[in-house]
């Protein structure tokens, strides 16, 4: 079966301290990873300065499906798609969801993250924030391991 890989960000919409917006976050990670995993989806959600990026590769309608759920979801405001195409091979085939949270210094290295998710709709963009998020997780700004090796993921 084909894989897909879709790219989006929004501005975070989310009320509470910082504490407890952090909190939320962890709980669509944690959601996410087992949804991901039954649906044969793997991806990276980055969060940072209120914004959401996160790419999803995996079959064609589990993308659909779970991007429209995304699309109605109160906690995002102005989801931009950025790329969504047919993937060679999966970027994120470790994680069923990575959560990705950059500290100050690794955020500013990505300037469009600082102006919110208006600044990084550019297409051009698309494969440049698919590699530095990838890179995030190698130097360990990401909040969920690796999943264990399994058949089915060898499958992949």
């Amino acid at each position: 079966m084909p894989i897909h890989r879709l790219l989006y960000c929004s501005d975070i919409h989310i009320a509470g301290t910082e504490d407890a917006v952090r909190q939320q976050i962890a709980e669509i990670v944690r959601a996410s990873e087992i949804r991901n995993a039954a649906d044969d989806l793997t991806g990276a959600l980055l969060h940072t300065r209120g914004v959401f990026v996160q790419a999803l590769e995996g079959p064609l309608p589990a993308i659909e499906a779970t991007f429209e759920r995304i699309c109605c979801d109160l906690r995002h405001r102005r989801v931009e798609l950025l790329e969504f195409v047919q993937a060679e091979a999966r970027t994120f085939g470790a994680w069923s969801m990575a959560g990705i949270r950059p500290d100050r210094t690794i955020g500013k290295l990505f300037p469009g993250l600082e102006a919110g998710a208006a600044q990084i709709a550019e297409p051009a963009s698309a494969q440049a924030t698919i590699s530095l998020m990838r890179s995030l997780l190698i130097a360990g700004a990401g909040e969920a391991a690796p999943l264990p090796t399994s058949p089915a993921q060898t499958a992949r």
